[in-house]
Order: structure tokens, then C-alpha cells, then sequence
């Protein structure tokens, strides 16, 4: 009789086991659909089965499924502009257990985090997630680690150019390159031409431009050589270039071509870029008014027609989204229902066992009031400890960059916070971490590596909070904030 039903409970986990398998295989499936449409730039439908994996792990609690559907889900949202649920997504994905375990997911959500930092143009918290996930890659290995390098690479050149730190950008672009030599080139030949396209665009704003001009050849050759279809950036480059050597006639021309070129390939938010910005070549170089208002005009409808698209598009989503979050509460009832059951198996069970417990409370109380005593004397040698323990936690969140520096500093050392905010109450966030930084004593070239700008940003940024403080020109700088706190840190 035994032997009958342990075999029988065994049965049913194998069951069970096959039946989570299967589940499993199915929420791959739909997932491998979602990563498919994403290679085509289809967000929306991206969304809609990443949203569907999302409901079926739910169900079976597949927490691996969990994660990398909510991820998938982040990417989309990420994609077509709806940053806070993107964002939401991303916490979702560090709440499980397949986060915590896979070094690739946790660089991943870092990489899409700092993506939608860049386009809220929040640029120092991008940099701060590119940084936190070169942490993560730098504990991969193989191809994995060698391609998530050359996109976190990408990512911050492209902080750098949007932020005018050219010599950031320059070398990221050069670390991008250094990796690409690892790869086939042919493979990589549209990174290549992005890597030649950006350190062309650089030089030429440096006022560089045989550097600027040996660059682009290399452009048009990767283009030739490899058939690129997509070329515009190089044309505009090319446009760039000899307008600023003065040649509007051959820039323009390069202009033109750009704007067939982004035609042939359909981009049209690209179409729209290259309208508003000929509409204002003619007009600021006395060129062509007539041709002036007919790229305006162009621009306009064009413009009107993808803002209504991108509002039909937000729509679409947000409705996604709030079935999604339905069916997600309808999933978390049917699971109270067996909570509460089994809440109420449990009460019975504490009834009995809190009647037995009171029997033995009485001479626990003694005891207990010995044990708060001892407490006592612990807790105060331990706050004495964290104290100094939280001064050597800041200096190692400001060396790592952490975003965690600039709130226990103001847990730390208030004083010194309220009296900046006194100087400029909207002071930003990055303001404040630099001044803490020279509060706590750190030298221009500290601050330059942790900070992750070169000595010269840091110099700069100096002078303009000299000037927005009034900091004598004598004074040295460090020495004035830690004066303005009151407190000399040891």
C-alpha cells in the first residue's frame, strides 16, 4: 500500500515537471518571436508577445520567463518613447532570481537603462549605467563579452558627442575600434562605418579636417566595398565638411544626396531631419528662398504626419499595457484565493502553538530583560562603528561612481548641502556630487577618473561654479567648500 502511493505521489511531480517543461518551451517560443521582431523594428509587436510571455510565466511562475519577458517588454517601450514604463520594466527584471544569477541580463539592463537615459537627455545617469555595466562585462567572457563591449562602447561615445566632451567621445570610438579588430570585418562592416563616420563628425568639430577627410574615404570605402545600403550619415559628414571649409555649393550637393539616400532606405524620421535642416541652409546663406519654404513646408507636413503616428503609436501601447496589468490582477486574485486557504491552515496551526508558548513566557521574561541590557551596551559600540564605516562607504561610492554617493553624503554632512542650496536653490544633482567631491578632498585628477571626464572637463566645471559661487580667484578650491561646511574631514 505504501509502495502504491509513493509511487503514485512520484507520478504526479514527474507530471508536473513535464508539464512546467512545457511551459517553459513555450515562453522561449514567444520570446524568440518578440527578439524577431525587434531585428525588424517592430516595437509594437515586440511589446504585445513580449507582454503575452510576461502573462504566461506569471501563471506557471517561471521566474526565468519573468525576467527576460518583462526585459524584452522594457526594450520595446524603450524603443518607441514610453521611458517610465520602460524604466518600471527594468526594476521588474531586478526583482527576480534569473537577475541576480545571470551576469549578461544584469549588463543588459543597464545598457537599456542608460539608452533611455540618453534620450531624456539625462546624460550623466547614462554614463553612470554604461559604467555599471562595463562592471558586469568585464566578468564575461568570449563573444558575449567582446559585443557587449562594442555597443556599451557606442553608447558612451554617443553621450560624449550629444554632451560636447570630444575627448571622451574620441576614446570610445578608439576602445570600439580596438574590439572591432577582433571580428570578421565584413560582419561588422555597418559598425565600422558608424565608428569612421563619428570620428569624422569629431574632427571636423575640432577643426581637424584632413583627419575629417581621411576618416570619410574610409567611410566610402566600407560602403563601396560592402554594398552598404544606408550611407546618408557619410553624405551628411561629407556635407559638413565642406561647409566648413566654406564650400556651400558642394555641401549642399551633399545634402541633396543624403536626403535621396534616406528616401531609398524609408527612414523617415531621418527625411524630417534633412528638411528642417535645408530649410535653414537656404535661408541663413541667402541661397534659395523659394527653395527655403519648400523644405519648411515639406518639414511641416511630414513632421504633423509622424507626431500623429507617434500619438496613435503611445496610445496602442499604453492600452497594452493596462490589459497587461489586468490580466497580471486577475492572476494575482485566483492566486489569494489559495493563500488564504492555506493562511487559514496556518492560523489554526499558530492558535495552538502561541497557547503552548504562553506557558513558557513567564520565566522568559527574565531572561529577556538580561538580553535587552546586553543589547543596549552592543548597539551603542555598534553606532559608534557605523559611523566610521559610512565615512568609508562614501569614499567607495564616489570612487565607483555610485549613484548612491550624494545621498548618504547628505545623510552625512547636511550642513554643507543646505548651505550650497543657500547660494542656488535649484542647484543640480551633478553640481552638488562635485562640490562633495571636493568637500571630501579629492584632487582634479581623482574626480576626473571617478567621474569618468577628462582633467580639462573637470577644470572647467571648476571655474563655472567659481563664477556661480563667488569663489575668489585665490581661493582654493577644495579648501573654500570645506570651509562652507563648517567641518574638516579627516
Amino acid at each position: 500500500m505504501k509502495k502504491h502511493l509513493l509511487l503514485s505521489i512520484l507520478l504526479l511531480f514527474m507530471l508536473k515537471a513535464i508539464a512546467g517543461e512545457d511551459k517553459k518551451q513555450e515562453v522561449d517560443s514567444i520570446l524568440s518571436r518578440a527578439k524577431e521582431y525587434e531585428s525588424k523594428g517592430e516595437f509594437l509587436k515586440q511589446l504585445e508577445t513580449a507582454l503575452n510571455a510576461l502573462d504566461l510565466s506569471n501563471v506557471n511562475d517561471n521566474d526565468e520567463g519573468r525576467a527576460r519577458a518583462h526585459f524584452s517588454a522594457a526594450n520595446a517601450l524603450v524603443n518607441v518613447g514610453v521611458f517610465k514604463e520602460g524604466i518600471k520594466h527594468l526594476e521588474s527584471v531586478e526583482s527576480t532570481k534569473y537577475y541576480q544569477e545571470k551576469i549578461l541580463m544584469q549588463s543588459e539592463v543597464h545598457r537599456v537603462k542608460g539608452r533611455a537615459y540618453i534620450k531624456l537627455r539625462l546624460y550623466q545617469q547614462a554614463i553612470r549605467e554604461f559604467h555599471l555595466q562595463l562592471a558586469c562585462i568585464k566578468n564575461l567572457t568570449g563573444q558575449e563579452q567582446k559585443i557587449s563591449y562594442l555597443y556599451t562602447y557606442a553608447n558612451l561615445s554617443t553621450v560624449f558627442d550629444q554632451t560636447q566632451q570630444l575627448d571622451s567621445m574620441q576614446k570610445y570610438i578608439t576602445l570600439q575600434l580596438d574590439v572591432l579588430q577582433d571580428f570578421d570585418e565584413k560582419n561588422t562592416a555597418a559598425m565600422y562605418l558608424g565608428a569612421y563616420n563619428d570620428l569624422a563628425q569629431l574632427y571636423i568639430k575640432k577643426g581637424e579636417l584632413k583627419k575629417a577627410e581621411d576618416y570619410l574615404e574610409k567611410s566610402q570605402a566600407i560602403v563601396e566595398k560592402y554594398e552598404i545600403p544606408e550611407f546618408y550619415n557619410t553624405l551628411t559628414f561629407l556635407g559638413n565638411l565642406e561647409e566648413k571649409k566654406g564650400n556651400l555649393q558642394k555641401a549642399l550637393a551633399f545634402f541633396e544626396k543624403s536626403l535621396a539616400n534616406k528616401r531609398e532606405v524609408r527612414n523617415r524620421d531621418a527625411i524630417r531631419n534633412s528638411y528642417r535642416y535645408l530649410a535653414d541652409f537656404y535661408r541663413k546663406n541667402n541661397l534659395d528662398k523659394a527653395k527655403s519654404d519648400e523644405y519648411e513646408l515639406a518639414f511641416s507636413r511630414l513632421n504633423d504626419s509622424l507626431e500623429k503616428e507617434n500619438r496613435q503609436v503611445i496610445d496602442t501601447v499604453l492600452n497594452q499595457i493596462l490589459k497587461s496589468k489586468d490580466k497580471e490582477s486577475a492572476t494575482k486574485v485566483s492566486k489569494s484565493v489559495r493563500i488564504s486557504i492555506i493562511a487559514m491552515v496556518l492560523l489554526i496551526a499558530a492558535i495552538t502553538f502561541f497557547v503552548w508558548r504562553s506557558r513558557r513566557n513567564s520565566r522568559i521574561l527574565v531572561q529577556k530583560d538580561e538580553a535587552l541590557q546586553e543589547t543596549e551596551i552592543i548597539n551603542k559600540e555598534l553606532t559608534e562603528q557605523i559611523g566610521e564605516n559610512k565615512f568609508n562607504n562614501l569614499t567607495e561610492l564616489a570612487k565607483s561612481n555610485n549613484p548612491e554617493f550624494l545621498t548618504l553624503f547628505t545623510e552625512l554632512y547636511p550642513q554643507f548641502i543646505q548651505a550650497l542650496r543657500t547660494f542656488d536653490p535649484k542647484m543640480r544633482s551633478t553640481e552638488l556630487e562635485f562640490c562633495a567631491m571636493a568637500f571630501l578632498n579629492f584632487s582634479t585628477k581623482n574626480i576626473s577618473e571617478y567621474t569618468y571626464v577628462t582633467i580639462r572637463a573637470v577644470q572647467i566645471r571648476k571655474n563655472r561654479l567659481r563664477k556661480k559661487l563667488n569663489i575668489p580667484s585665490d581661493a582654493d578650491f577644495n579648501n573654500w567648500m570645506r570651509e562652507l561646511g563648517g567641518e574638516i574631514v579627516s
